[in-house]
């Protein structure tokens, strides 16, 4: 198995959620209120949420993510199809609840597990955009949006949450590492954004050709790694299990329908002798000749990564994990939105490790131990990344309203665990 050594860089102690008021645990410390997508149930949206959490604290913040939840994501198997193609079939609802209803509720509760454990979460739940005027803008100092897809109007249907247009236009906000997904935003949606996005006193985003896009829009941003990437390898190496498996492996973590990306995985199979392992998240995901594992915890998903000779898929995360620990990887492009890939395998020095058509996993050139790529510029964007944050929270005086006098309304108060 590859020799995965911790690196030696600062450590950041992996977090685990106690109890705690956000106005009484020091003084000193701004209170932060966290919008993000860590409802979505998948690993690279709660482990993004904890890095980003992580990286506020880091910087001086006392950090509390709101539980909002967007409109159409529920935990039973009918939300799953209600954004397909399937959706308008008659019965299709009746038939998907009946074959995946409780692998849903089991997908569920492994990711609210982990939120439990790791994430300060406030006690109140928000379903809708008019309910996040419950937050009250004075409990807290500031307000962050990010990191993830979280200005993608073509999942999140409703933006105004994570433009924060909820608050009022004096409330400090800011946004780290956010990802627009898309190369434009549609035009009544651009309107939107540009007029909230003005309001934010501090712009970040996760890709490059979106601060461009944004420039051009008029709006400052700045461009900064995924907070999973801007945090350093060592607390990742922490926070993962011990051993999940005792045997070399290629793991195939996938999120779309990819032909290519199976294909693949299967050659590389056959070339390297390697068996192959799927990090899944249905029982019903079939592929010939692979062991599967469904929904392993969040800590044991790091393992399967950290430990594997190969890992081969289509997620953002997955790749920026095999980078974080140093795992040879190949990335196979997602049907949408592939940009994610591509901007963070520039970045780093990969753009080799993304294959585009089956010649390709025939002929690619694999590596044997860690993974080489250009450590000195990811540190040099952790560095960046943290002074950014710092730089946010540096006007900011713990304890005063962020939007001047009180509105009334109760204060959320964090989720005892």
């Amino acid at each position: 198995m590859p020799d995965h050594n911790q690196p030696r860089e600062r450590q950041m102690a992996p977090h685990v959620s106690s109890p705690r008021n956000s106005r009484s645990v020091d003084a000193e410390r701004p209170a932060v209120a966290l919008l993000t997508l860590h409802n979505v149930r998948n690993y690279g949206s709660v482990l993004q949420t904890v890095a980003t959490q992580t990286l506020l604290e880091e910087a001086g913040a006392q950090c509390t993510v709101l539980d909002f939840r967007r409109e159409g994501i529920g935990d039973d198997a009918a939300h799953y199809i209600a954004g397909s193609s399937y959706a308008k079939v008659p019965f299709a609802k009746q038939a998907y609840s009946l074959v995946r209803g409780r692998a849903a509720h089991r997908r569920a509760s492994v990711f609210q597990d982990f939120l439990a454990r790791r994430v300060n979460l406030t006690s109140s739940h928000y379903e809708s955009y008019e309910s996040l005027h419950d937050t009250v803008a004075d409990h807290y100092d500031s307000y962050c949006v990010g990191s993830d897809q979280v200005w993608n109007i073509a999942y999140n249907r409703d933006n105004r949450p994570f433009y924060l247009s909820f608050l009022p236009p004096d409330t400090h906000r800011f946004s780290f590492a956010s990802s627009i997904g898309m190369s434009a935003l549609p035009r009544l949606e651009e309107e939107l954004a540009t007029r909230a996005l003005s309001r934010f006193d501090r712009l970040s985003v996760r890709e490059a050709p979106a601060r461009d896009y944004l420039a051009g829009l008029g709006l400052d941003a700045e461009q900064h790694v995924d907070p999973t990437l801007a945090v350093p390898s060592a607390y990742w190496h922490g926070l993962a299990s011990d051993v999940v498996l005792d045997h070399e492996y290629l793991l195939v973590y996938q999120l779309n329908r990819n032909p290519l990306l199976t294909r693949t995985a299967s050659r590389l199979s056959a070339r390297t002798g390697l068996p192959i392992v799927r990090a899944d998240y249905w029982p019903t995901t079939r592929m010939p000749l692979a062991r599967r594992i469904v929904l392993p915890p969040v800590e044991d998903f790091l393992t399967l990564v950290r430990d594997a000779s190969l890992v081969v898929t289509d997620s953002f995360h997955g790749v920026a994990f095999s980078h974080i620990f140093a795992t040879q990887f190949v990335a196979a492009p997602p049907p949408r939105y592939g940009g994610r890939l591509t901007s963070v395998l520039d970045l780093l020095g990969t753009r080799s490790r993304l294959i585009r058509s089956d010649d390709q996993a025939g002929t690619l050139a694999l590596g044997s131990g860690p993974l080489l790529f250009d450590q000195d510029r990811l540190d040099h964007e952790r560095r960046r990344a943290q002074q950014y944050l710092r730089s946010c929270l540096s006007p900011l005086k713990p304890g005063r309203p962020a939007s001047g006098p009180s509105h009334g309304r109760p204060a959320t108060a964090p989720r005892n665990t």
